[in-house]
């Protein structure tokens, strides 16, 4: 007990002397001060530095979320018509359809509905993603190892989908799933599809995880409602915006992007704003650029504006 009284009282007494020092420099030392402000200064810029960089690195990843996932439905929406206007017969006979990347091109597969689904037609785009180069297989072939993995979380998604009341049906939609497997992470996006010409649909999304033997370990629900945005008509609509409260991600999702991405040449949309408690998420329409901002930068340059 001794010992730690006389080592307490070694550390209050250093702590002294140390208060004391500092006191005496800022009252008697003009140049202290200023240097003591300076450093206090120079400590707030570099955590304002920091957090930008942390938000730069978040906005950049959202992005490349959302442009992977804007690839997949961008082949899986122009497949499906090339399949359905050419093939129409055999796509009556399809249980449903994924596409995913490769090195060399974007795949979107068919399926047929039975216990033992084999491949029914193939759909190949090059990177370019041009609708007007493309190439169809419709040779009925078994699936490949890697297309087998892709059907497998597919079809569990399905099953979770009817199965859980977590997900929400709407009147006039339906629920794209979205099979994603890169660098040994695999998750499957739901996403409510586009029916009206003059809106755009956000929310009723959702994002199921597995694990890496194809078990669902995870189901999230991204938006907490359906967000119809009218994209204009006859009247320019520069800016459209949604907020994100509650348990929805304080920033843009990537199936926010996947949308705008998607429906771009619908919109007069220059910019759009996703607003929630600390930041402001903004996604530049014309250079697809995402930047996101804490409350306290929005509200500054709302006021010098």
């Amino acid at each position: 007990m001794k010992l730690i009284l006389v080592s307490a009282a070694k550390r209050y007494a250093k702590f002294a002397r140390l208060f004391i020092f500092t006191k005496y420099l800022l009252t008697v030392s003009p140049l202290m001060k200023k240097l003591f402000t300076l450093i206090t200064l120079f400590i707030l810029a570099q955590n304002v530095t920091a957090q930008k960089k942390v938000l730069r690195q978040i906005a950049d990843s959202i992005n490349a979320e959302g442009e992977m996932l804007y690839r997949s439905e961008w082949a899986s929406g122009h497949s499906t018509q090339i399949f359905a206007s050419s093939f129409g017969r055999k796509k009556l006979l399809s249980g449903g359809y994924f596409s995913y990347e490769t090195k060399k091109e974007m795949t979107t597969i068919f399926f047929s509905k039975n216990e033992g689904p084999v491949v029914l037609a193939t759909v190949k785009f090059d990177h370019g993603l041009d609708s007007s180069k493309y190439s169809i297989d419709t040779t009925t072939r078994k699936f490949t190892e890697n297309e087998k993995e892709f059907y497998t979380i597919r079809s569990k998604a399905a099953q979770a989908v009817l199965n859980d009341t977590l997900f929400k049906f709407y009147e006039h939609t339906s629920l794209n799933l979205v099979p994603i497997i890169k660098n040994g992470t695999k998750k499957v996006y739901v996403i409510t599809a586009q029916t009206a010409p003059d809106e755009i649909l956000l929310g009723n999304d959702y994002l199921i995880n597995f694990d890496k033997d194809n078990g669902i370990i995870r189901k999230t629900k991204l938006h907490n409602n359906l967000i119809p945005l009218g994209t204009g008509g006859k009247e320019a609509i520069k800016a459209s915006s949604h907020q994100h409260l509650g348990e929805t991600s304080p920033f843009i999702t990537a199936t926010d992007i996947c949308a705008f991405k998607l429906w771009k040449a619908k919109t007069t949309w220059v910019i759009s704003f996703v607003v929630s408690v600390g930041y402001v998420s903004a996604w530049h329409f014309r250079d697809e650029f995402l930047e996101i901002l804490t409350q306290d930068e929005w509200q500054k340059i709302m006021k010098n504006k």
